[in-house]
């Protein structure tokens, strides 16, 4: 055979610049083709590890049975991030009625996408797919998916516990669709917590299974948090808890608390604090420092105790709980327009001082703050999350948020045109390649 003509190899490849010539054993020449499938995997990790966005690696997963085992493998996930792990896509921002502006038309809740998808139109986070969509307002969310129920009338100035109403909502506004959950009649009565988290099973996040799937429109959990009044006693109370589960076997179930936990009688003295290391918090007006305490793993309740400065003549707007991803339980609190920030470590149970910050001297130079402001009263504490509080002054809605770690103040952020709650909203890794990687990881095990 001609040393010019060479045999291609088996499957039609193409001959490549990176062809190389070596001397046969009967003394011609046969060419070697080496082509990106000659790289070894820690390479192809290497290179996949470049790849822009989830997508790139959905293209790349279905190029081939090997890509998809090294994308799907251990080491390229733990590097690039896990196909289970969610993304920020934005928040969902709400206006709390007590305040008197709102950029948002006729208060819905405003979409406001993170950076890394502000190029996301909005308008695929809407929520007017859902009936009498206007009549809803936010609970709370989780991952992808909503939780809502009906709007409630408001007065400045009071503590508004609602009845759970005979229907709310569970929705997953990327893909429009919405699940109504019925309310079993002996579950109307006023609620203070409603909560939305990951479903159970060998398939929960939270369940420490190393398998499991995200939470979904089939696999998510409600808590509703009643206040349950001691007709019998004519005083006090009993917090209890309303489970309800997704799936062929899920629905309501009252789960009461095996210990001897009361409340007042009077739903106007609890305030809810906020949530922390998987537990709930609510401030109880009658006692020295009390406060009822769910985990919301267990959903069983407890009274714990806080230190008198941090709790002292409180209410929703200069008192809150929150905590960081270390596991620290935080309290913001304002007195005399000074906001400080109290932590305490999972390994001990004192409260230390971390920050503190003088409102009045801190904004000085902010667009927007007038001299009056701060002057005689006190400030308002408009939300709290892990990384920051927003707070403003009672003489204008002027919103403006505090970083808890490096007690900075902003008004440039977008979460400063909205004084309410922001709720999260994240995105699983495409579906495709979590295909694709269900697909590698049941290679690997045969």
């Amino acid at each position: 055979m001609a040393s010019g003509r060479h045999r291609q190899r088996r499957g039609g490849r193409p001959k490549t610049k990176g062809a190389s010539r070596k001397e046969a054993p009967g003394g011609g020449t046969t060419t070697t083709t080496t082509t990106v499938h000659d790289l070894p995997d820690d390479i192809l990790e290497l290179i996949f590890l470049r790849l822009d966005s989830c997508a790139s690696a959905v293209r790349a997963a279905s190029a081939c049975t090997r890509w998809c085992g090294v994308l799907a493998g251990a080491g390229f996930q733990s590097r690039f991030g896990s196909p289970r792990a969610r993304r920020l896509a934005g928040h969902y921002h709400t206006v709390d009625p007590f305040f008197d502006t709102s950029p948002s038309p006729g208060g819905q809740p405003v979409f406001v996408p993170s950076p890394a998808t502000s190029t996301v139109n909005p308008r695929c986070f809407s929520l007017d797919f859902l009936p009498d969509s206007k009549s809803w307002e936010i609970a709370d969310s989780r991952g992808g998916l909503l939780l809502l129920t009906k709007k409630r009338p408001h007065a400045r100035g009071t503590e508004d516990h609602p009845y759970l109403r005979d229907k709310i909502i569970v929705c997953e506004p990327l893909t429009r669709r919405h699940q109504g959950i019925l309310c079993p009649r002996d579950l109307v009565a006023q609620y203070i917590g409603l909560f939305l988290l990951d479903g159970g099973g060998d398939d929960d996040d939270n369940g420490g299974s190393s398998g499991g799937c995200r939470i979904g429109m089939s696999n998510f959990k409600i808590i509703a948090v009643l206040h349950k009044f001691h007709w019998q006693y004519g005083r006090g109370g009993d917090p209890l808890a309303c489970v309800f589960s997704s799936g062929s076997d899920g629905g309501w179930r009252v789960r009461r608390s095996d210990s001897d936990v009361t409340v007042p009688g009077h739903i106007g003295l609890i305030y809810f604090a906020g949530r922390a290391g998987g537990s709930a918090y609510w401030a109880i007006d009658e006692e020295d420092g009390a406060m009822l305490v769910l985990d919301e793993a267990t959903t069983t309740f407890s009274v714990v105790t806080f230190p008198q400065n941090l709790i002292q003549s409180y209410d929703r707007f200069n008192f809150r709980v929150t905590g960081g991803e270390d596991g620290t339980v935080r309290v913001v609190r304002l007195q005399d327009n000074e906001l400080k920030v109290f932590a305490r470590r999972r390994s001990g149970e004192e409260w230390v001082l971390e920050n503190h910050l003088q409102l009045r001297e801190a904004t000085r130079g902010l667009p927007g703050r007038e001299d009056r402001f701060f002057e005689v009263n006190e400030a308002l504490i408009v939300a709290a999350e892990s990384t920051h509080v927003l707070v403003s002054p009672q003489e204008k809605t002027w919103p403006f948020s505090v970083d808890l770690e490096t007690m900075e103040v902003e008004r440039a952020h977008e979460r400063n045109r909205y004084a309410g709650t922001a709720f999260p909203y994240e995105l699983p890794w495409p579906p495709a390649l979590m295909a694709c990687a269900e697909h590698g990881r049941r290679r690997s095990r045969r």
